[in-house]
């Protein structure tokens, strides 16, 4: 059964995500894990009854939790656990088979908290499995015009399949949009790259943009907004890609007004699975 993986610190925005994920579980048939994994290190050691009582405390927050969400007719599974906070979630992601994680912007005070969340980050750099990011305000839109960051430096093929999911899922248009930047020159033919997909997805029906600017977040950020895109993704390329984009000053400025859902792809993780039941209307 398809599983998909939503942390939670019983903030507004976590019940954003739940919500958001349960939403897309019951159109494919996935179970949801709503996981609060509690700081250990924060408790006493030698204080058994606290760590008993502080456990006690969060089963009751996750039952209040879940009472607010609006995940009736999905299949939900509460996970509760101390730990480091990144690894039990990673450990989750592998033990549990998990192929998405969804999780809200925490609304922290630096970008690189406030835009994709430095926990966030770390588990989507782990490149297990895809990570569905969505914005900590603002009104989610009906997932119509997805852009897909790509380099073409790397194979696409299995990035292609699992777009392909989801704009048939959402009955979307989707867009490969490469940002070409004398800083960062091209070392594979675009065109090339181009013509093997349309090859390989003849019916796909793929936008390809390519657009210059020197500075790969702008760019991106500019067309975004001009398109009125509703999803943009990319792929996690050895940690390269996402840090590109963050640690640029100037990208950050820019980045700071991307108010949208994002999906990073796993390069070599567990594919995403986003296809409706075989039996489903």
């Amino acid at each position: 059964m398809k599983t998909f993986l939503v942390p939670t610190d019983f903030s507004d925005s976590s019940l954003r995500a739940l919500d958001y994920a349960c939403d897309l579980a019951k159109e494919v048939g996935a179970k949801v894990i709503v996981c609060h994994i509690y700081d250990q290190s924060a408790l006493p050691s030698f204080v058994i009854a606290r760590e008993k009582a502080h456990n006690e405390e969060c089963q009751q927050k996750m039952s209040n939790f879940l009472a607010k969400s609006q995940c009736e007719g999905a299949m939900t599974e509460p996970v509760i656990k101390g730990g480091n906070v990144v690894e039990e979630i990673v450990d989750a992601i592998d033990e549990l088979g998990v192929s998405l994680v969804v999780m809200a912007t925490a609304g922290e005070k630096s970008l690189k908290e406030r835009f994709f969340g430095t926990r966030t980050e770390a588990i989507a750099k782990r490149g297990l499995c895809s990570v569905l990011v969505l914005p900590e305000s603002g009104t989610i839109k009906p997932i119509e015009h997805i852009v897909y960051a790509a380099d073409f430096e790397n194979g696409d093929q299995v990035t292609v399949l699992q777009l392909m999911q989801l704009k048939e899922l959402f009955n979307s248009t989707l867009t490969f949009l490469h940002i070409k930047s004398k800083s960062q020159p091209d070392l594979i033919n675009d065109e090339y790259v181009k013509e093997e997909l349309i090859k390989q997805f003849p019916q796909a029906d793929i936008q390809f943009v390519e657009i210059a600017n020197e500075n790969v977040a702008e760019g991106i950020s500019r067309f975004v907004h001009e398109t009125n895109t509703s999803l943009l993704s990319f792929t996690m390329l050895n940690r390269i890609f996402l840090e590109r984009m963050t640690h640029n000053s100037v990208s950050a400025k820019l980045l700071r007004n991307l108010n949208l859902p994002m999906l990073a792809l796993p390069e070599n993780g567990r594919l995403l699975d986003l296809q409706r039941p075989a039996n489903s209307d």
